[in-house]
């Protein structure tokens, strides 16, 4: 029970924050539905040794994101306000490295948090996912757009075996070390 701890404290907070109301009675009503929940319910846990965080990574990540939501949005914007029909929309198959389940979800929501993309799908055998673009130019371009999403998520958020499948793929037929890991 301890380990599930911070997930009861967490549990809790979301409820007080969610009636907003920080008095006795709320806590005490939160705290008795997490711990219900905590032990009614098996919460899966991250593996900590497939991924990590590198800081300045990360950062480059948020920035390259950033770029792209702005970018589409002003896309979509520029669509709902000149209504013609120019729209070319497709689904896009993506091979990614799916090397392991979170970095695939993080790549997956953020194509989904991006105006203009959903994530539809994800294959594992091989890795493959299939998105939805609503302004569809080049597939290639797509394509190179969410690897480059990847890259940078494996980057930021993967581990060392992660990166090293990455340099490998990134340069066939040579063995590359992986930069050293940043604190964090």
């Amino acid at each position: 029970m301890i380990r599930r701890l911070p997930l009861v404290v967490w549990l809790a907070g979301v409820w007080v924050a969610l009636w907003g109301d920080l008095d006795i009675a709320n806590v005490t009503v939160g705290v008795v539905i997490a711990l219900a929940l905590a032990l009614a319910f098996r919460f899966p846990r991250l593996p900590t040794a497939s991924s990590t965080i590198r800081p300045l990574r990360a950062i480059g990540f948020l920035g390259f994101f950033v770029w792209k939501l702005v970018a589409a949005s002003a896309i979509v914007a520029w669509e709902v306000v000149t209504p013609r029909n120019r729209i070319n929309e497709g689904i896009i198959a993506v091979p990614v490295h799916g090397t392991s389940d979170v970095l695939v979800t993080i790549v997956a929501n953020f194509i989904t948090l991006t105006p203009g993309t959903l994530t539809l799908e994800f294959e594992r055998a091989p890795s493959v996912l299939y998105i939805h673009v609503l302004h569809l130019r080049s597939i290639d371009a797509v394509r190179h757009d969410v690897q480059r999403l990847e890259h940078l998520v494996i980057r930021a958020f993967g581990s060392a075996d992660a990166l090293r499948e990455l340099e490998a793929d990134s340069h066939p037929g040579t063995t590359v070390r992986s930069e050293p890991e940043e604190a964090g």
